[in-house]
C-alpha cells in the first residue's frame, strides 16, 4: 500500500533535516487526549441533536454524520503521530481507516443486533483498521499486535462507556451521552497513538542509519 507515501524508504526521501520521531509514550498520550477531544464532538451531536437526526435522516444517517465528524476533526488533532507525513496523507490513511471501521462496525451492529453485534463490530472494525494501518507504513509485521490492542482498548472504552451512560442516561441524559464519548475516546486513542506508534518501526530505524 505505497500509495499513502508512508513507507519508511519514501519518509526518508522526503525528510530534508532531521526529525525526532515522537516515542511511545507520546504517542500514547496524544492518542489519549486528542482523540478523547475530538470524541467529543460526534457525541454531542447525539447528545443535542440525535431525537431530530433520528427522526429525519435516521440511525444510520446519524452514524455517517458522526464518521465524517471523526475524521475531520481527528486530522488536527493526531496528524503529529505521523513522521514526516503531511496533514493530507494523514487525513487520506486515517479516513480510509476509519471509514473502514466504521462500515465494519456498522454492519456487525444491524446484521447482528444486541451486545453480541456490538461484540463482533469491536472486533471487525479494529481488525481493518489496524491492518490498513500497519500495511499503510509496510509493516505487516507489527499487524498482530496492533489489531489486539486496538481491540482490546476500543472495547474497554465502548462498554465502559454504555455503562456510564446506562447508569445515568435516565437522570442525566446529556452527561452521561458525553461521559460515553470521554470513555471511548480515552481508551481507543490509547489504542490508536500505539498503532501509529507500532507501525512507524521501519521509519524510526531509517532514521537512525541516517544518523551513523
Amino acid at each position: 500500500m505505497r500509495c499513502f507515501g508512508l513507507y519508511p524508504d519514501q519518509v526518508a526521501q522526503r525528510l530534508q533535516s532531521p526529525v525526532q520521531p515522537p516515542d511511545l509514550n507520546a504517542s500514547v498520550l496524544r492518542g489519549a487526549v486528542g482523540f478523547a477531544l475530538v470524541s467529543l464532538a460526534p457525541y454531542a451531536i447525539w447528545a443535542f441533536a440525535g431525537k431530530w437526526m433520528y427522526q429525519n435522516i435516521g440511525e444510520a444517517g446519524l452514524y455517517l454524520v458522526c464518521a465524517v465528524v471523526f475524521i475531520a476533526l481527528t486530522g488536527v488533532a493526531l496528524s503529529g503521530l505521523v513522521v514526516g507525513g503531511s496533514l493530507l496523507r494523514f487525513y487520506a490513511l486515517f479516513g480510509a481507516a476509519f471509514a473502514a471501521y466504521a462500515l465494519a462496525w456498522s454492519l456487525a451492529w444491524f446484521g447482528v443486533k444486541g451486545r453480541a453485534g456490538e461484540w463482533v463490530g469491536s472486533l471487525a472494525g479494529t481488525t481493518v483498521m489496524g491492518l490498513l494501518i500497519t500495511c499503510a507504513f509496510g509493516a505487516r509485521k507489527a499487524a498482530l499486535p496492533v489489531i489486539l490492542l486496538l481491540f482490546v482498548t476500543h472495547s474497554v472504552g465502548y462498554f465502559l462507556g454504555g455503562y456510564v451512560y446506562e447508569a445515568n442516561g435516565k437522570q442525566h441524559p446529556i452527561g452521561a451521552k458525553l461521559g460515553w464519548g470521554l470513555c471511548y475516546g480515552v481508551w481507543f486513542g490509547v489504542g490508536i497513538g500505539y498503532a501509529f506508534y507500532a507501525a512507524q518501526e521501519g521509519i524510526r530505524q531509517k532514521l537512525k542509519e541516517a544518523k551513523t
